[in-house]
């Protein structure tokens, strides 16, 4: 069995290679390229829906560098059970003059926030360009958390890239070498649920600071050409390396392939990949042990897709075969199918789609999506077994667009964030040590989200958009969705007086949320790291607030080169906690300057 398995593997490495040399092969005379793409902006979205392309459209901006965004914990967290979601409307201008060949950013905010960030794109060539891109933001200031205990809370970001691009006439190649690091300290802990006489022995046994670094190193060659009667391709190779201060490793290599072509009438699609994937240093657990994990999956996704002039559908699978080194191999298949059909072209589309996936959660994508982890974790993946979803988007005026969606999601081993203490008052009457990371827990459980957007050109220079959603949550086994909530609502504005200054908001809200505490019985405590949580516990509820969080900025360009802006983070002054016992920072705010050159 295992021979067959390594023979599969081999053989679709050996395809994918010998698909990049038949590609490499076409290239020919040079082909000017003209728009070169230097930091991808933030683009928030909610489902998977063809984009609308006749949107209202605000006054078009004077050449500028990539979007400013400020962010250490500025925006809330938002749920991390996220299937689905629909393609939305942008604020978009004309497009921009090209830029010069760099720019510079250099900012400072209260709780000691130093920011500078450089951009640099050598002038294209016919054949090639190349930039870099390097960036700082830490923190050094006291947070005060719920019972008003004010805490240290410093962290830092760092971020240095360098990207490249080779032109040949139907194709073009691509690469990136990449590095990030972040550092930060378990700083909080659930309020008044912790003895003062405790709070110094809360931190956990592996220290109080912690870093994540990530180095990565990406390759793709696409085709260039538009017409869909030639094949269109993207072979793309990645590996990452991920290490902790807690000694986690992680190493993964993926391997992928997309191509399309027209079959007659219809247009078909493969996409394809290999991951291998492994970490080092973690708790297992399938054998409750530190140890290993490896994992290699192959997925293969074919579809087809038929489209007239006011309607179209695409038919297909998606597999994926898992070779974990603690189970025996899985195959899984999910149906793919999508459809639309717009009975007033531009003012209404009706969409409908089935879909699934095998979301792979490996340590950094944890990590990254809550840092205050257990850091010894072994999260299993997450198994999106189909989700069916329907909706309409389309235009209610000339100055407003829109998208509403509903989806029904049925997942498996979904995980959920807790924390955990040792009761002490039955044996000593010194109260509760509470931990301040959060192991996991699973469920299988179904879901409803509704979804909508709406963008909204009041004029040339003042735009607005909406987007919410609600979820409905349906648990196997579990009480709640621990720390999950049942909406999430954003309000973005965008208002440009003059050519020279500009003014931009940003609401957050998130719903109430419900936490769990598991307190153990310190009679059963059997040594500083291993619990027996079987009939020696009691399950705790903690009810979180919901959060609003303001912000508004202010940029003013001085000159065609020199801008300053500002930015209020938190403006309303609200204390909430983004996960159990981590308060954010208060009013935070940041001034600065860039220049371009």
């Amino acid at each position: 069995m295992k021979k067959q398995q390594y023979l599969a593997l081999s053989l679709l490495i050996f395809g994918l290679l010998m698909g990049v040399v038949d590609v490499m092969a076409q290239k020919d005379t040079i082909k000017l390229k003209q728009e070169v793409e230097v930091v991808k902006a933030y683009q928030p979205s909610i489902l998977e829906a063809q984009k609308i392309n006749d949107i209202p459209q605000i006054k078009p901006e004077q050449a500028e560098a990539p979007t400013f965004d400020y962010s250490i914990f500025s925006k809330p967290v938002f749920s991390t059970f996220d299937p689905t979601p629909v393609a939305a409307a942008k604020m978009v201008g004309d497009p921009k003059s090209p830029m010069g060949m760099g720019l510079l950013k250099l900012g400072f905010g209260n709780y000691l926030t130093p920011y500078g960030e450089l951009f640099f794109n050598a002038q294209p060539t016919q054949k090639s360009n190349f930039g870099m891109h390097f960036r700082h933001l830490s923190s050094s200031g006291k947070v005060k958390l719920l019972n008003d205990d004010l805490v240290k809370a410093p962290e830092a970001e760092n971020t240095a890239e360098i990207f490249g691009k080779k032109f040949f006439r139907k194709s073009t190649l691509s690469g990136s070498l990449a590095f990030d690091r972040k550092a930060f300290t378990y700083y909080g802990y659930a309020g008044d649920l912790l003895s003062d006489a405790l709070k110094e022995e809360m931190i956990p046994y592996f220290q109080d600071k912690q870093y994540f670094s990530k180095g990565t190193a990406a390759f793709h060659l696409k085709s260039e050409t538009l017409s869909t009667a030639e094949l269109n391709y993207d072979f793309g190779v990645k590996y990452h390396y991920f290490v902790s201060k807690t000694g986690q490793t992680e190493h993964e290599v993926v391997l992928s392939g997309d191509v399309s072509k027209n079959i007659d009438n219809a247009l078909g699609f493969l996409s394809a990949s290999l991951t291998v994937y492994k970490t080092d240093s973690i708790m297992n657990r399938f054998y409750s042990g530190f140890g290993k994990k490896q994992q290699t999956i192959l997925r293969a996704n074919p579809s087809v897709k038929w489209s007239t002039e006011n309607a179209s559908l695409q038919l297909g699978l998606n597999t994926a075969m898992i070779l974990d080194i603690d189970t025996d191999v899985a195959f899984r298949i999910w149906p793919k199918v999508k459809a639309e059909w717009s009975p007033v072209p531009q003012i209404l589309t009706l969409f409908a789609g089935v879909d699934g996936h095998l979301q792979q959660n490996t340590y950094s994508a944890i990590a990254a999506e809550n840092p205050y982890v257990d850091p010894y974790h072994d999260v299993a993946n997450t198994n999106y077994k189909y989700i069916v979803s329907g909706g309409f988007k389309g235009k209610l005026s000339s100055k407003t667009n829109y998208v509403a969606e509903a989806s029904y999601s049925v997942v498996e081993d979904q995980h959920f964030y807790y924390t955990y203490g040792i009761d002490l008052n039955k044996p000593v009457s010194s109260g509760r040590r509470l931990l301040n990371t959060f192991p996991v827990i699973y469920d299988d459980l179904n879901v409803l989200k509704l979804s909508g957007e709406v963008m909204h050109s009041v004029s040339d220079n003042f735009s607005i958009h909406l987007l919410g959603n609600y979820y409905s949550y349906d648990l196997k086994s579990l009480e709640k969705p621990w720390q999950m909530p049942n909406f999430d609502l954003m309000l973005s504005g965008v208002y440009k007086p003059t050519e020279q200054l500009k003014f931009t908001t940003d609401i957050f809200v998130i719903g109430k949320r419900t936490a769990l505490i598991e307190d153990f019985d310190s009679r059963f405590l059997l040594s500083s790291s291993v619990y027996i949580p079987e009939v020696m516990s009691t399950q705790n509820e903690v009810l979180m607030d919901p959060i609003i969080d303001l912000n508004v900025g202010a940029e003013y360009q001085f000159s065609p080169k020199l801008n300053f802006f500002a930015k209020l983070n938190n403006f309303g002054f609200q204390k909430y906690e983004q996960w159990l016992g981590y308060t954010n920072k208060g009013l935070n705010w940041m001034a600065g300057i860039s220049y371009s050159f």
